[in-house]
């Protein structure tokens, strides 16, 4: 019995690759892309309606005017 296992029993199909980690879900804000959330870039501190971004998908900024580092709000 060297060699088998339940999936050689030709009962299972292997899945293609370019569909492997796709999936649904109940959420707006996530895509089979990943977090499909878009951060708005106004300071919660001061209004100030420009921003610059801390990391790479936007959700912590930095105000560009008080300087203040803050959790961004969702569009």
């Amino acid at each position: 019995m060297s060699g088998s296992n339940i999936f050689n029993g030709g009962n299972f199909q292997q899945t293609p690759i370019n569909t492997a980690y796709q999936f649904s879900t109940f959420s707006k804000y996530i895509a089979n892309g990943g977090l499909n959330t878009h951060f708005s870039p106004i300071c919660i501190f001061c209004s100030f309606k420009d921003s610059k971004s801390l990391t790479g998908d936007g959700s912590f900024k930095q105000c560009l005017r008080c300087k203040k580092q803050f959790k961004a709000r969702i569009n």
